[in-house]
């Protein structure tokens, strides 16, 4: 009866001591970039820039965990930069379409679509690393300058025999797709 009674107390007391309190998140005991999703930089050094953050947690070695944590960053870097990518290739091959242009031509457009990803990833830097002692956690941010995703999109103006309209269209969405996402900057600032 006397084991009872304090296995009772014990569970009593622990009731009324409360909810333990959750640990904050990792990105939040760290540097304010460790906190950034993937777009427009957040912090004044990487105004203008695109980023992207990489996580790794659970990786014993510290160089490893850079490692993955940097991979991570890149692999997310790209997955926005081919989103915004195909989603550019669509539209203008859909104007390309509705100006009568060759099949060739439109076909060519859609692959020169990765090498647009490539080229625009060849510019990816890594410029920023941390880690979380506490929660041994590894962030890494990717930047890329979104000069080189212009660049390389108004490069698709070399493919095949474009119309001047069309190339004029090229330019056109390509400086309005960066201008957007850098844009989404101030959307989102505090």
């Amino acid at each position: 009866m006397k084991k009872l009674a304090v296995v009772a107390a014990v569970a009593f007391a622990g009731a009324c001591a409360g909810p333990k309190p959750t640990p904050a998140p990792a990105c939040e005991t760290g540097p304010t970039w460790t906190c950034g999703q993937s777009g427009p930089c957040q912090d004044a050094d990487g105004k203008g820039k695109l980023c992207a953050t990489g996580i790794a947690d659970n990786v014993s070695s510290y160089a490893l965990g850079m490692e993955t944590a940097s991979t991570r960053a890149r692999v997310a870097m790209g997955a926005v930069i081919k989103t915004k990518v195909d989603g550019f290739t669509r539209a203008v091959q859909d104007s390309m379409s509705k100006a009568g242009q060759g099949e060739e031509s439109i076909q060519k457009i859609g692959s020169v679509a990765q090498s647009v990803v490539e080229q625009t990833l060849f510019g990816v830097t890594i410029p920023r690393t941390h880690f979380n002692k506490e929660m041994k956690v590894f962030f890494a941010q990717a930047v890329v300058d979104p000069k080189a995703l212009l660049d390389a999109l108004k490069g698709m103006k070399q493919v095949g025999t474009l119309t001047e309209e069309i190339k004029a269209e090229i330019d056109r969405r390509a400086e309005s797709l960066v201008s957007e996402w850098v844009g989404e900057r101030e959307r989102v600032a505090p």
